[in-house]
Formats: C-alpha cells, sequence, structure tokens
C-alpha cells in the first residue's frame, strides 16, 4: 500500500469537491482521519445551520410573547417546570396553527402527558415546516431544512440564563430586554449539540451505505478495492452534497424556500462522484500499468543491448587471443627456419698452424 498522503482539512474539503483525479490520495487515508474530516465538516454544517436557526428563534419568540402577552392567563415557571394556561380554555392545550407570524405550528401543554400522547404531538409539529412543542419540562423543534427534531431541556436554559422562577411579566420582560441574547445563547448551545450529534450520525450511516456503493463499483469495474478504501471514497464523495445541503437548509430555514427533490439530487451527485472517482483511479491506474510496461520493455531492451555489447566484447576478446596465438605460432616457426640455416657443429673452423721451422 503507498504511503499515507498528508492533507490538511481545507486540501481534502478542495479535492472532495474538484480534484477527482487525486481521488487516490483520499482512498489511502486512514479511516480513523476521514471520520475525523467528516466530524469537523459536520462542525461547520451545524454551526451554520444553528444559527440560521437561532436567527428564525430570536424573531419567532418575539412573535410568541405578543401572544402570551395577549391570550395567556397563567405562566409560571419554578424549579425547572413550565405551567401555562390560556384564557378562553384553560383545560386544553394552546395550538398556534399556522397564523402569519408563524409558518408552520406551536403546541403548549404543560400538564402530565403519556408517552402516546407525546407522539402524538411530535408527529404533528414534524408534518409542518417549522414546528414547536412546549411541554413541562423541556421543548421539541422541528424547523425548516432539517427532518429531525430538536430536544432541550428547560431546566438547563433556566441554569445557564439564571431564571429559575419566573412568572408571566417577568418573561415578558426578559424576551423584550437586552438579557434575550442570554436565551438566544442557550438556545444555540443546546441546537447546536443536537444537530451536530444527529447529523453527524446520519452521516456517518450514509457513508457506510454508500460505501458498499463504492465497493460494487469498484468489482465492476475490475478495481480491487480494499474496504477502507472504498469507504474513504464514499466518505469525500459527499462533501459536495453536504455543502449543497448546507446552502439549501440555511435558504430554507430563512426564506422558507423548498426544493422537491432535493433528497434525489442530493444521493444522485454522492452517487456520481463515487463512479466517477473509481473510473478515474481505474484509469490512472492502467495508465501507471502502461508506464510501467514501456519501462519494463526499456529495461528489457537495455539488458539486452548490454548482452550483446558484452558478447561482442568476449568474441573479440576471443579473436584477440586467436591472433596472439598465431602470432606466437609464426614466431616459433620463424626461428625454426633460421636455425635449419646455421651450419652444423656450431663451433669455428680450425685455422691452419703455420709450419715453423726449428733451428737445430
Amino acid at each position: 500500500m503507498e504511503e499515507e498522503s498528508k492533507m490538511s482539512f481545507w486540501k481534502k474539503c478542495k479535492t472532495s469537491v474538484i480534484g477527482l483525479e487525486e481521488y487516490q490520495n483520499l482512498a489511502i487515508q486512514k479511516i480513523t482521519k476521514t471520520i475525523a474530516y467528516i466530524a469537523i465538516l459536520m462542525l461547520i454544517f451545524a454551526f451554520f445551520i444553528t444559527l440560521s436557526i437561532t436567527y428564525r428563534f430570536h424573531g419567532l419568540m418575539q412573535d410568541v410573547i405578543m401572544y402570551i402577552d395577549a391570550n395567556i392567563e397563567v405562566l409560571n415557571f419554578k424549579q425547572g417546570e413550565l405551567f401555562v394556561q390560556s384564557k378562553d380554555k384553560p383545560e386544553e392545550p394552546i395550538i398556534i396553527d399556522e397564523n402569519n407570524n408563524f409558518n408552520g405550528k406551536i403546541i403548549i401543554d404543560t400538564k402530565e402527558i403519556k408517552e402516546e400522547q407525546l407522539k402524538t404531538y411530535e408527529n404533528e409539529i414534524k408534518s409542518y415546516t417549522n414546528g414547536i412543542l412546549i411541554l413541562r419540562d423541556k421543548v421539541i423543534i422541528k424547523t425548516n431544512g432539517i427532518d429531525a427534531t430538536v430536544t432541550f431541556s428547560l431546566k438547563d436554559i433556566a441554569e445557564q440564563t439564571n431564571l429559575m422562577n419566573i412568572e408571566k411579566k417577568d418573561l415578558v420582560n426578559f424576551v423584550t430586554g437586552t438579557k434575550m441574547y442570554q436565551l438566544d445563547v442557550a438556545f444555540f448551545i443546546a441546537v447546536f449539540i443536537g444537530i451536530f450529534i444527529n447529523f453527524l450520525a446520519t452521516t456517518l450511516l450514509d457513508v457506510i451505505l454508500y460505501s458498499i456503493i463504492a465497493y460494487t463499483v469498484g468489482i465492476c469495474t475490475h478495481i480491487r478495492l480494499k474496504y477502507s478504501a472504498a469507504y474513504n471514497i464514499a466518505a469525500y464523495s459527499l462533501t459536495l452534497p453536504i455543502i449543497l445541503n448546507l446552502i439549501y437548509a440555511v435558504v430554507n430555514i430563512l426564506t422558507g424556500y423548498t426544493i422537491t427533490y432535493f433528497s434525489v439530487m442530493y444521493m444522485a451527485i454522492a452517487s456520481i462522484y463515487i463512479i466517477t472517482a473509481i473510473l478515474m483511479i481505474k484509469s490512472d491506474v492502467i495508465k501507471k500499468q502502461m508506464e510501467l510496461s514501456k519501462i519494463i520493455e526499456e529495461q528489457e531492451r537495455v539488458k539486452q543491448e548490454i548482452a550483446r555489447k558484452e558478447q561482442e566484447e568476449k568474441e573479440e576478446e576471443q579473436r584477440q587471443k586467436r591472433r596472439n596465438e598465431d602470432e606466437k605460432k609464426r614466431q616459433e616457426e620463424k626461428k625454426k627456419e633460421e636455425d635449419k640455416k646455421e651450419p652444423s657443429g656450431g663451433g669455428q673452423k680450425p685455422e691452419p698452424q703455420a709450419n715453423i721451422k726449428q733451428s737445430i
């Protein structure tokens, strides 16, 4: 396996969206780092979504307070529990349904309710673009752009805003005064945590499902993908759909604009990225195989050339050796011929003795 490529979060984000040809670098990342990337992406996603919801919540609270001031007889919050009673029908829950100030539904029921009634209320607010369910000890919110509901405790918000015991007039003064921003901060924190956990879990589940698609595409295209590589490809392919989902959710929360088949587009974009990335990886593998084949051919050619030169040198050495042997033979034969031309005996001829007359 290739050495893991070190990439920053923003580099990964950019590559995921516009760098399909570099997905092989993302595929070799460790799964732990991929999960960390998704977590950071979800933190950014949750921040902007929560900021938009908080903005809407701030304006909504002004409308709710106006309604409370005109229609609520009793409002009391003490020791983490809320009690609300309307002027017209004290024993019945308060329902604010599709008025001009709120595009959705608000249900206020601070009596003891059973689990079945709670499920009914939750289903009612889920069927609207925006919905708020206010109970004795908690508030459940569903807003446009987000299918899931967010729940937070009234006691936790009271502790964060230092409002443990309040009456109707105190709440009106609080919401219309500067301390309303404390409620906004508490609301932001509670919603942010809920949205982050919810969307992180949902996205990680989506990654698992899309990784199966990636692995299947790999098999169909004859690419041997490890599951970790398929998981990484699936995770990074969701980057653009998540960004588009963020933009759509913010616009939807602030303006109410909806796209009917956005979820289908979300899945289609992710699938297209997965298929394209795998095909480009296959193309890159084929290209590398061709380059490797050329390198092998070149190495074989060089090897043959070296072998040829070695053979030529060897033949040249043999020819030189034969020439040396032939020269040696010629020298020996020449010496033998010279030896034959010399007289036999090999000594000097004796000189005639001079006749010496002896004198008597």
